[in-house]
């Protein structure tokens, strides 16, 4: 009984850590200035009283940015949508979260978009989270579109 007791929370302290350890995604403050790196920027359109929401920073994205997985690629931002946090849209102009995800007509969460330094959408955007067995690949799907949208761009402006 006790040892499996013991197995018991060992799976679950496994379970959890990921999501207990996972680094604290950074709100967007100022895209003008993010968008100065040329890496496509993912915007996290979330809502404190949204679960699905925390399911999708949980299980994919808090753990995506810790690990690292894009690091030099993408950059991930999150809007609170109807926070009052202040921001700076894509062409300087100041507003809170909740005016740039009214400006960007998003009203229901969770939501992924994916810019470009001018603040262009690059792919369609990930809507809700209706299935959670096949999120992932559509994400990293956008991500890798978006990526390569991006960088012909990057490779022009080199030359």
């Amino acid at each position: 009984m006790r040892g499996a007791l013991l197995g018991l929370l060992a799976v679950l302290g496994c379970l959890s850590s990921p999501v207990v350890a996972a680094a604290d995604l950074p709100p967007a403050r100022d895209f003008a200035a993010d968008a100065a790196g040329h890496a496509p920027i993912l915007v996290f359109f979330t809502n404190a009283s949204c679960p699905y929401c925390r399911e999708v920073e949980n299980l994919y994205l808090r753990p995506m940015y810790s690990r690292g997985d894009y690091r030099g690629r993408l950059l991930i931002r999150v809007v609170e949508v109807g926070g009052g946090t202040p921001l700076v849209d894509f062409t300087g102009q100041r507003m809170s979260h909740g005016e740039f995800a009214r400006r960007e007509r998003v009203a229901f969460t969770p939501v992924i978009r994916l810019y470009d330094a001018a603040g262009r959408e690059l792919v369609p955007q990930l809507f809700g989270y209706t299935t959670p067995d096949f999120y992932l690949g559509y994400l990293e799907q956008a991500i890798e579109q978006a990526i390569r949208r991006v960088r012909p761009a990057r490779t022009a402006l080199l030359r």
